[in-house]
């Protein structure tokens, strides 16, 4: 199969510095979202956590320390994730073989650490703090840097809570979408005498190599997805028709009759 072009050729010049650009600015920016939403400390007797006001470049608002939580993990997340997409970057431009197609992944992976980040943390908050429980029970140094750590190693969280949630629910099942195998509906005629052609019916039938009839085979043309045309063979046998291809064979659902 010919792989598509699109995204194939080197990173420009241009390219590089703009996606560093962005990357830096974007970790500058998140580094101060972390600091002006860090929750502040309970004051000595009392029993739960104060407020604070958010002024980050010029968005000012009142904060719980539930929402101020929300926003350190998001932020923690797209960190760790831009430190990730950093080694990348500087590794991959330092040896010279950057894929355009590559960028995207570095635009977009600090978003999906967040998101992974708050996945995760909403995963142990649920697990570890009781219905009763708040924000005021959560340490907000550990969740930061598990929140941190989820988007530095994405890929690898990702593939541990798809392990783990995959023995806990039923593998769902194969949709419309899924590659079906190849499939015989129909040969017309339904009977005819070697050397004459016939055409066989179905889906899946693109990668077509060859129709056996019996112990006899023959080679295959006109193929596409949903038919072929083939020749039946002087040593054919009547019975049902069997399609060959490099992902499994196809048996014709009615039988083919050999005329003599």
């Amino acid at each position: 199969m010919q792989e598509s072009p699109v995204g194939s050729d080197y990173a420009r010049t241009r390219d590089i510095v703009a996606v560093a650009l962005v990357i830096v600015l974007l970790a500058a920016a998140l580094v101060s979202l972390l600091v002006q939403a860090w929750p502040p400390a309970t004051p000595p007797g009392a029993t739960t956590a104060p407020g604070h006001t958010l002024d980050w470049f010029g968005w000012r608002t009142h904060v719980s320390r539930d929402k101020a939580m929300f926003l350190v993990v998001l932020a923690a997340g797209a960190l760790g994730s831009c430190v990730h997409v950093s080694r990348s970057l500087y590794w991959y431009v330092g040896n010279r073989s950057l894929r355009r197609s590559w960028l995207m992944m570095y635009l977009m992976l600090p978003f999906a650490g967040a998101l992974l980040g708050l996945i995760v943390y909403l995963v142990l908050r649920g697990g570890l703090v009781t219905g009763a429980g708040g924000a005021d029970d959560v340490n907000p140094y550990g969740i930061a840097a598990i929140a941190a750590l989820v988007g530095l190693f994405s890929r690898e969280t990702a593939e541990k809570l798809r392990a783990v949630f995959a023995t806990l629910l039923a593998p769902a099942q194969q949709g419309r979408d899924q590659a079906m195998g190849p499939q015989v509906r129909g040969v017309d005629p339904a009977d005819a005498a070697p050397g004459e052609s016939v055409r066989i019916t179905g889906v899946g039938l693109a990668s077509a190599t060859a129709v056996r009839f019996g112990s006899a085979e023959a080679p295959v043309t006109d193929v596409t997805d949903t038919g072929l045309t083939t020749t039946v063979p002087a040593d054919a046998a009547t019975g049902r028709p069997v399609v060959r291809t490099p992902g499994g064979s196809a048996t014709s659902p009615a039988p083919f009759t050999v005329r003599r």
